[in-house]
Order: structure tokens, then sequence, then C-alpha cells
């Protein structure tokens, strides 16, 4: 426990800054802007344990390279932050994360943060360009050997600032459910890191598959966006995407948005999925010509995507789209509907059968 002061806390071994392996570990840091170094399993992590690190206030900047701020293997792992312009840089597995029987937890109160996970590690695709992430937000396990657990990434307030590689940021892998909600601030979440971990250059180009809402192999992930004019980059399978039998929705409540992934789109689902993207308000910009789009089944899987607007003046990419319509687009199972505002209390109780005095 320390009480005042701007701290320094570095080291290399696991299981340190409120990291615990086979244990209980916690650190409290009251005031002060601070900074926190460490490798693996650290700052509020845990292996087979509980790992909590728990800051008050200050500007705090926390640099871990795996497992890392808020993230767990058969336990709990949970990173607090109350206030502050805090920074949080990982390479893989961190910033809410939960492996196999884990649960792990990054929750940031206020204050106009940066999140930055990956930029090190290569993707196991031979097909794109990239790095691995696996952080922010995200519920996984190593397909067909064991499950995965719950991860969460919480933001109260602030304008931030989101960078992610691949299989980042409210998303489930292989039985497994990943959770990310910002509660308000004009957020850009980009479409993979800017720079390399190490903060040079970048080997690849910059490119996100599986980023910003993703459900794949039995697994579900969800990201609620509450207030601000908010901007989703990537490149493919990303922003609200399902495949396998996953389960993915983006819910973005209100501001001026736009979703730009323009070769892959969003709300997408294929081989038993089901996608949805829910806006619930403002003049928004989807550059895709993708879309809302289910792709028809095959074995007898079904597929369901439904991309719905509330609200504003909205451009779509794809000209077929337009305000106040509603367009099928894949399949039948894929929907594209554009609402000019959302139905009243009033309206939905008028909708309910006679006799009902239950509220919706």
């Amino acid at each position: 426990i320390d009480l005042d002061g701007n701290d320094v806390y570095r080291g290399v071994n696991p299981g340190i800054q409120g990291g615990a392996i086979l244990g209980v570990s916690t650190l409290i840091d009251i005031a002060g802007d601070d900074q926190y170094d460490a490798e693996d399993i650290s700052q509020g992590s845990a292996l087979a344990g509980v790992g909590i690190l728990l800051d008050h206030a200050g500007d705090d900047r926390y640099r871990g390279l795996r497992r890392a701020q808020g993230q767990a293997i058969g336990g709990i792992g949970l990173l607090i932050d109350r206030a502050g312009q805090d920074t949080y840089h990982a390479a893989l597995l961190a910033q809410g994360v939960g492996g196999p029987v884990g649960f792990g937890m990054l929750d940031d109160l206020r204050g106009n943060d940066h999140y930055y996970a990956g930029g090190k590690y290569n993707n196991p695709y031979g097909t794109t360009p990239g790095y691995d992430g696996w952080s922010q937000g995200v519920g996984a396990g190593p397909r067909g050997v064991a499950n995965g657990g719950l991860g969460v990434l919480l933001d109260g307030e602030g304008d931030d600032v989101y960078e992610c590689d691949y299989f980042s940021h409210g998303g489930g892998y292989w039985f497994a459910a990943g959770f990310a909600r910002d509660f308000s601030g004009n957020d850009l979440r980009i479409g993979a890191t800017r720079v390399a971990y190490d903060g040079g250059p970048r080997k690849d180009e910059q490119f996100l598959r599986w980023g910003f809402a993703y459900g794949c192999h039995f697994a579900s992930g969800f990201l609620f966006d509450d207030g601000g004019d908010d901007i989703y980059g990537g490149n493919i399978v990303g922003i609200a995407f399902a495949w396998d039998f996953g389960v993915t929705a983006l819910c973005d409540f209100s501001g001026n948005d736009r979703y730009e992934i323009p070769s892959s789109g969003s709300a997408l689902c294929a081989e038993a999925g089901l996608a949805i993207l829910l806006d619930a308000s403002g003049n928004d910009h989807y550059a895709s010509s993708e879309h809302g789009l289910a792709r028809p089944g095959g074995n007898g899987r079904g597929n369901f995507s439904f991309a719905i607007d509330y609200g504003g003046t909205d451009h779509y990419a794809n000209s077929t789209f337009s305000d106040d319509g509603e367009f099928e687009h894949g399949c039948t199972t894929g929907f594209v509907i554009d609402r000019p505002k959302p139905p009243s209390m009033e309206t939905i109780e008028k909708m309910q059968p006679p006799g009902d005095t239950g509220r919706p």
C-alpha cells in the first residue's frame, strides 16, 4: 500500500505489481503520477490465483509485455484506475482478458486515456499482414484444448484512443465471452496499432483482423458505447462479426459515428452466426458495401445479421441502402434497417396485446 508520491514500480519477474501465481497479490496506490513497468503476469493479473492493482488518482503509465493489466487464467485479475489521464501499453493478452477458468477486468473510471495492445507478435494467418493482440475486453481459450473465460474492459468517461491488433476489443473466442463498454466521450478505435510495441516503426503494414465486437467458435463478444462522436476502424472480419456459432453485438447509443472498414464491412456473419450492429442516433457514416450482410448457411446452418440505425442523416457507401428504409442483404436473413427515430415508450405500450399490463 502506497499513500502518496509519484512512484516507479519496475521489475522483470512474473507475479509482481498485483500479479499472482498460485496465491493472492494486491497493490494499492492512493495518489501520484505513477509508472508501472513489468513483463509477464503483472499489474492486476493472475495465474491460478487472485491479482489486484488499484490506483486511486494521478496520470499513470502502465507498461507490460503479456498477461498483464487485468488478465486471468484460472483465477481473477483486476486493474482498477479511478482517475487521471492514463496510458496502457502491452503486446499480448492484456487489458481485460479472461483465459480458461479466468475472469479478467480493466476498469478506468475517468480521464482521457490511451490503450495500446499488439505490435510485437506475428499473427497466425499467412494471407494478411499484422500482429496478434488478444486484448481489451476479450475472453479466449486455446481452440480444441480448453474453454475460455470472461474478459471485461470498462472506461467511464473521457475522449479515449484505442489501438489494438488481431482478436481484440469486445470479443470472444472458443467457448468464451468478451465485453467492452465506454460510457462517454469522443472515442477513436484505430484499425491496428500505429507503431511497433517498442515504439519504433511497424514491420508490417497496419491491418486489423477480428476487432471491435466479434464472436468466433461458440463464443460471444459485445461492445457498447454510450455517447460521443466515435470512429471504428479495421480491415476485415471486424465491427460486429460472428463466425461458427458465434454471437456478437455492437451498440452505439448516441453521437455522429463513423464505421470505417471498407474491405469487409460491419454486422456480418457466417457459419451459424448472429451479428447485430445498433446505432441509436446521430448522422452516421458506413464505409462498406457489405454492411449488414448474412451469407447463405451451409450444412443447414443459419446466419442472421441485423444492422439497425435510428435517427439522423446517414451515409452508406453501398448506394442500395438509404435513410428510412429496409433492405435484405446477402440472403433473406441479412437486414439493413434505417429508421428516423426509435419508437417511444407510449408507442411500444400501444403495441402490447390487449390485457397485457406488463411493461416490455
